[in-house]
């Protein structure tokens, strides 16, 4: 049975209780005064021995990740993950040793910890799992820190990845967290991943308008922005929908992931500006209204 060293000596060989007697109470001072002197230090190194590993565990984390995120050739997310196993693995030799300064038997400390294992394992066999699919993440790398995403029907830039959860930072600045069970079982949307991304615009026209040279103004406008590549295709603009109101034509281009919103909205108000230049009108509906004669 496990039994903290200083047990026995605090409370071994007391005298039988009486409350009337003070040789029992001078019997339990003395006890707790030469526990304190020959147990004492030992709780003082301890305590210095838990507190400078875990300074020493959070300045080797920062450490390593800083030499991780400096090389090109480690991906940001194995950065990560590996910097906290090195965190998580110092804390634990740190405390094994403050504790076996305490005189704790080290195999008494596994067996409990490893029962310990067995029964929270068996309570939390969903964050288990949350943990299984955080090291597929991890191995297969469906998605990096820094990639814009779609998790769980959640949009956002990848902040963390770690072996619970995953959590994302929306375009307006709200924090995400997602457990890595239900990414893991969700479909997931890269919009990084491939080093392009395509912007789909729609314009409505008037039937009257010339229908070519608004194609023309909106390929030319195109592709006079900067933010629009030319590969894997230049700008792109045909009639895709005849509208009650509008002739509708749509504007393909490509653009890098990162400027995909800048680019969608520059081109939204610039192709406006063109359209007005160059005479060409973007309908709305209009309503007649008929009064019937009594």
């Amino acid at each position: 049975m496990f039994q903290l060293p200083f047990a026995q000596e605090l409370t071994g060989d007391l005298p039988p209780f009486n409350i009337t007697s003070a040789e029992w109470w001078s019997a339990i001072g003395e006890r707790a005064q030469d526990f304190a002197l020959s147990f004492g230090p030992k709780v003082v190194i301890a305590g210095l021995i838990l507190w400078i590993g875990s300074n020493i565990a959070s300045r080797v984390y920062h450490f390593v990740l800083k030499r991780t995120q400096e090389n090109k050739r480690i991906d940001t997310t194995l950065g990560n993950f590996f910097s906290t196993i090195v965190r998580y693995a110092l804390l634990a030799a740190t405390f094994l040793l403050a504790i076996s300064v305490l005189g704790v038997q080290l195999t008494s400390v596994f067996v409990i910890l490893s029962a310990m294992t067995l029964a929270i394992g068996l309570a939390l066999q969903g964050s288990m799992s949350n943990v299984a699919a955080g090291l597929l993440l991890v191995l297969t790398r469906p998605y990096k820190v820094g990639e814009y995403v779609e998790l769980c029907g959640q949009e956002g830039t990848v902040e963390d990845l770690n072996i619970f959860t995953t959590t994302l930072r929306t375009l307006d600045n709200i924090q995400i967290i997602l457990s890595n069970g239900a990414v893991r079982g969700d479909t997931i949307r890269n919009f990084s991943s491939l080093g392009a991304r395509r912007v789909d615009i729609d314009f409505g026209i008037d039937y009257d308008d010339d229908i070519n040279k608004a194609i023309d103004i909106i390929k030319t406008t195109a592709g006079q922005h900067a933010g629009v590549l030319k590969e894997p295709a230049g700008p792109w603009a045909k009639v895709s929908c005849l509208n009650d109101s509008s002739v509708d034509i749509q504007m393909r281009v490509w653009c890098k992931p990162e400027d995909y919103w800048d680019v969608r909205f520059d081109l939204i108000k610039s192709v406006k500006e063109a359209f007005d230049a160059g005479g060409i009108t973007i309908p709305y509906p209009h309503s007649v209204e008929y009064e019937r004669e009594a």
